[in-house]
């Protein structure tokens, strides 16, 4: 059964691995002088049908924006093929850039941009991962403060997120809250939509889904941490479940004096070995977080090629979110004028 419910997006992810670009020629690459002799090596690739709609001039946010769209158009087809029983799990992939719409509307609310201006900058192809939302996004871009904003969720999931986002909006000025609480709501609905797996799917997509949780939510801590952050403040904007982090543990991370201190305990837990202590705790956040990508992206690389399992579009989405960070970073690399050495140095490679 497990056969015959995983033919068909075998199939599909076997034709789309093959058009993933090699660690040659993003070497190449970087190598490109401008962002049009950049793109040009892109033509015949995927990504062509997404940098041909782009307003000229060229720039590497314009092009961030272009990969984005093409990975949204890949994992929807990921999904249409995959078994129903792993289908929730896998629309977390899309739920990442549906929040990130959200938080797009917010910030263009705040600074007054137009309904244009705001859709301009969203994911039209993932304004929603359900059909009937459509509206709610589009009123949602035509609103003219937060409140008003809001209210066209009403119908929605996201209500006492963003309602609760309002009010700590209100106390402190800061709209750095909703980014928190919303990103609390996608790592609940992470963690529940591998509760909701069947038994056999959980093993092949719990390593995928831990590092993604867990380590968002140390990261997290120690971040706040460095900024001085109050531990009261801390705890609100933890997710409210964790894979391989006992709850005592990560109370004891938040109530912690200062930032060695929570290092120190992060240390001495499951994940020590992606922590070290450097220069500064920017440097530390920063390695520590680099160490999380490579884990994922070298289980991804390190998977087989053919089981049927919900491992396979994992592996996959995972190489093909790789392959677009990568090139954000050449094409931001490239706009800034930034030497190949030094991009490719950010590159996420074998």
């Amino acid at each position: 059964m497990q056969t015959t419910h995983y033919a068909s997006v075998l199939a599909k992810i076997g034709a789309q691995r093959s058009n993933l670009l090699s660690e040659a020629k993003l070497k190449v690459l970087s190598d490109s002088p401008t962002l049009p002799d950049f793109t040009a090596q892109l033509q015949e690739t995927p990504y062509h049908k997404q940098i041909s709609k782009i307003q000229l001039p060229l720039s590497g946010r314009k092009l961030e924006h272009a990969f984005n769209e093409n990975l949204i158009e890949t994992c929807q087809k990921i999904i249409k093929y995959a078994p129903q029983s792993v289908s929730d799990y896998l629309q977390t992939y899309l739920l990442h850039f549906e929040i990130e719409n959200i938080k797009i509307l917010l910030k263009g609310t705040l600074a007054g941009y137009s309904a244009e201006q705001k859709t301009s900058k969203t994911y039209p192809s993932s304004a929603s991962r359900y059909v009937e939302w459509h509206n709610v996004f589009e009123n949602a871009a035509k609103a003219s403060n937060l409140t008003q904003l809001i209210n066209t969720f009403k119908k929605t999931p996201y209500l006492s997120t963003l309602n609760r986002g309002l009010n700590n909006y209100n106390k402190s000025g800061s709209a750095a809250c909703f980014d928190m609480f919303l990103d609390v709501f996608f790592y609940d609905h992470l963690y529940d939509s591998y509760e909701k797996l069947p038994e056999t799917e959980k093993p092949h997509a719990n390593f995928y889904a831990s590092l993604k949780n867990d380590s968002y939510t140390l990261l997290s801590i120690l971040r706040g941490k460095n900024l001085n952050y109050d531990s009261n403040e801390l705890r609100l904007t933890m997710p409210h479940k964790y894979f391989h982090l006992p709850t005592k543990e990560v109370e004891a991370l938040i109530l912690a004096p200062n930032f060695d201190s929570t290092l120190k305990i992060a240390l001495n837990g499951y994940y020590a070995n992606y922590f070290s202590k450097d220069a500064s705790p920017d440097e530390t956040l920063a390695k520590a977080e680099r160490r999380f990508q490579h884990a994922v992206v070298k289980h991804a690389q390190n998977s087989p090629r053919f089981f049927f399992n919900i491992g396979l579009p994992l592996a996959y989405i995972t190489l093909k979110e790789t392959e677009t960070s990568n090139l954000r970073m050449l094409s931001l690399g490239i706009d800034a004028s930034v030497p190949s050495e030094a991009i490719q140095k950010q590159l996420f490679l074998r």
